[in-house]
Parts: C-alpha cells; structure tokens; sequence
C-alpha cells in the first residue's frame, strides 16, 4: 500500500500539482481511533495504513480532479464519519438488522446503504466509494454505492488492491487527463 501511495503522489506531484496540492497530510492514529469507534467494526489494516500516509481531501477542494478512478476524491477521515453518520440515518431494513447482523454478504449488490460499509471517497454526485466490512470472503473489498441505483461492485478486492490498481492507470497516459492547470481526471 505504501509504495503504490508514494508512487501516486510523486506522479501527481508531477503531472497533476492542482490534485497533489490538496491532498492532507497524515490523519494521525487519534482521527482514525475516532473513526473505528464510530463506525463500530474493526478496519482493514490497508485502509489504516492509507489513513497513516494521508487525509483525503476537503470538501471545499472539490475542484482538486480525482486521484481515484473514475470520479472520486478520498475523503477526510473526520469527514468519514460524518458521512457514515448521515448515511447510516437510511440504513437498508432489507439487510441491516439488530445487533450488527446483515442478511448479505460481503461484496453482494444492494440497494440501501449498508451499516457494514465505510465510505472512504466521495464524488460530487454523491456517490461513495465504501470498503465493504460485512461478513463473507469478500471483506474488506471496495464498492461503490450510488443513492438512486445501490451497490456495485468495483473489482478491487481492498484499498491497497485500489491503490496498486490506480498505479496501473496512471502508466497509461490514455486513461488520464489533466485539467484546469492540474488537476487529474480519468479518460
């Protein structure tokens, strides 16, 4: 995970400044210990570590382009909660059920917000990008979830997964475009 974030933010750094420049630095163990108390389920070690090296994005840098596929900007992990909070207000009686239970899995599609999903990015539709912390083999994986149409499912199987996949794009200057004097969007 380290290496892919280090390999992303000198390629901002390079190509996309407007990006880089809004990136925070290090959320620190305190916001993240704030974050998996509110959230009330043990985080992946790869999103920790994500957390460890930078804070997202602010809300108010909304114009900073995308540094995560296809559209999203990691949000502030304060700001991780706070979105987890409100989306949580709507939670999917169809899966979330008492004491923490789900009647789906890890990586299934849905329509509701699940309470066993952590939004880590967000867009400017609204849509989240979540880690998926429900039970099954595909804990931990990444879905994106879209208020009018659910769940749906990205093909990465973690945040590092993420993270080594944008590398990838990023090596192929035809999936990347630079916009108003740098900031990065996908092709």
């Amino acid at each position: 995970m380290e290496e892919s974030w280090r390999r992303i933010a000198t390629w901002l750094a390079r190509h996309a400044p407007v990006t880089a420049a809004a990136i925070r630095p290090s959320a620190g163990t305190a916001e993240t210990r704030l974050t998996q108390e509110a959230i009330g389920r043990p985080l992946p070690d790869d999103l920790v570590a994500w957390w460890a090296v930078m804070d997202g994005i602010d809300d108010a840098d909304y114009r900073a382009g995308s540094p995560i596929p296809p559209f999203y900007l990691p949000l502030p992990v304060a700001g991780v909660r706070e979105r987890f909070a409100d989306l949580s207000r709507f939670a999917d009686q169809d899966c979330c059920g008492p004491g923490g239970a789900h009647a789906t899995m890890a990586g299934e599609t849905s329509f509701g917000f699940c309470t066993a999903t952590v939004p880590i990015c967000w867009a400017l539709s609204g849509d989240v990008l979540v880690v998926d912390l429900r039970d099954g083999p595909r804990h931990g994986c990444m879905m994106q979830w879209m208020a009018e149409e659910g769940y749906d499912e990205t093909g990465w199987s973690g945040t590092a997964a993420m993270l080594a996949d944008v590398t990838v794009r990023l090596d192929d200057p035809t999936r990347t475009k630079i916009v108003d004097g740098g900031a990065l969007q996908w092709s």
